[in-house]
């Protein structure tokens, strides 16, 4: 079968694109494999050799990937140390100078050590920063030791902290080449196959390849990195490209779809199908009605708090705490509050939460028809109104590691209308 010039440049941008999605796949696969970030000993002796002395919160593992902050993109997953400030963290230069030089003794290489000048702030008092980044085969650290002068004693003064990640394995670039030429080779015959078989559907199928191509140029733009070596160069596929990447291997896969349903087999079976939706059209309409049935209404059931909850559900108080095999591993926490906690008692456990370094703020959940306060209390079913004032709001709570819970429960415990922290499944 001959190839016209547009056919073959179309064919090359497929293959092009197919080498790049392959580069990815192999790229994403091979961070699986990394080695794990320190724990146990070694842990501890890189705390340690940072901190001397000081009591040490975070650590853990960390995902493969995870997103930034600021939600804009993904970086290699990490996990965090940081110490409270002590007289000898806040004199930020010359701490983090003797950081630098512990760790440079135990074999890490050092970059970018820079101390900032003091920056005013916006309600007062000062900003004193300084840090750096190192490496060692297989890792990469963050630190920082930022002050802030003047806060108020609920809030955070700063910390000393380092952040820690993994980098892919070394074997992982060759890896991505390798996926590259397969991926390249598989939508080179892909497109071999579909051009001999597309007959009739050729125009459409050669169209919708090239806005595939187009839904996946977003991909190639890499958001910043906040520090070295912190992200990878496919990042793309998780950011402004995540959606429109989506889109293309939908449309991919719609052309697979139109190019099948071009074999004689298929069209003959098509045809019996539509011959026996014209014989028995109202057998064929009750048959989608009960399929559609099926999917949504157990959900919407759940929703409305009609099933998935014990009927006779009546709370008196705090709920009981799943077991610790459930939640050994969960990052999602709700700290119980008395429902009759005034304002103010209500915002330090607030200022508690986000001093804490753990996580996410925190969201008050108290109002009972809400779907997490049922579930929390009724296992998702109605909460019977008798019951309603015995039982105690929470914060809900998203840790940012596992690990980091003690630090969480260390500033809240024994706050005013603090009842409990749980870790939930």
């Amino acid at each position: 079968m001959r190839f016209s010039a547009r056919g073959l440049i179309l064919a090359v941008l497929i293959s092009l694109a197919g080498a790049y999605v392959g580069a990815f796949a192999a790229g994403r696969i091979a961070l699986e494999y990394a080695p794990p970030l320190p724990s146990g000993t070694e842990a501890e002796q890189l705390s340690a050799a940072a901190f001397p002395g000081l009591r040490v919160f975070g650590g853990g593992e960390a995902e493969a990937i995870e997103p930034f902050g600021d939600g804009e993109g993904v970086r290699y997953g990490s996990v965090a140390y940081w110490v409270k400030h002590t007289e000898a963290t806040r004199d930020v230069a010359t701490y983090s100078a003797g950081v630098r030089d512990r760790l440079a003794a135990a074999g890490w290489r050092i970059h970018d050590f820079a101390v900032s000048a003091p920056e005013p702030m916006v309600d007062g008092g000062a900003e004193y920063q300084a840090g750096f980044w190192a490496t060692r085969p297989g890792l990469i650290l963050n630190f920082s030791d930022y002050y802030w002068t003047e806060r108020p004693s609920y809030d955070s003064p700063g910390a000393a902290a380092f952040d820690l990640w993994r980098v892919p394995p070394s074997w992982s670039t060759g890896l991505s080449w390798a996926g590259a030429v397969a991926g390249g080779l598989v939508a080179l015959l892909l497109t071999w196959w579909v051009a001999r078989t597309a007959g009739r559907a050729r125009p459409f199928v050669a169209g919708a390849a090239v806005v595939a191509i187009v839904f996946l140029l977003p991909s190639t733009l890499r958001p910043g990195g906040e520090s070295p070596g912190d992200s990878p160069w496919w990042g793309g596929f998780y950011y402004l490209g995540y959606g429109p990447a989506l889109l293309s291997a939908w449309i991919a896969g719609l052309i697979l779809v139109v190019t099948i349903a071009q074999t004689r087999p298929v069209r003959a079976a098509l045809s019996f199908g539509a011959t026996q939706v014209r014989r028995w059209p109202k057998t064929a309409v009750a048959a989608v009605v009960l399929v559609a049935l099926a999917f949504t209404l157990p959900g919407l059931l759940r929703q409305n708090g009609v099933s998935g909850g014990a009927a006779d559900c009546r709370p008196t108080g705090l709920p009981a705490e799943a077991p610790a095999a459930e939640t050994r591993t969960s990052k999602h926490v709700k700290i119980f509050v008395n429902n009759a906690a005034t304002e103010q008692e209500r915002a330090l456990i607030d200022a508690a939460i986000f001093r804490s370094r753990s996580g996410s703020l925190g969201e008050l959940i108290w109002q009972p028809d809400s779907a997490g306060f049922r579930e929390t209390y009724c296992a998702g079913a109605p909460i019977p109104e008798d019951a309603v004032a015995a039982l105690p709001y929470y914060f809900d709570v998203e840790l940012g590691n596992p690990a980091y819970l003690p630090a969480l429960t260390e500033e809240v415990t024994g706050l005013a209308g603090v009842l409990a922290v749980h870790r939930a499944p």
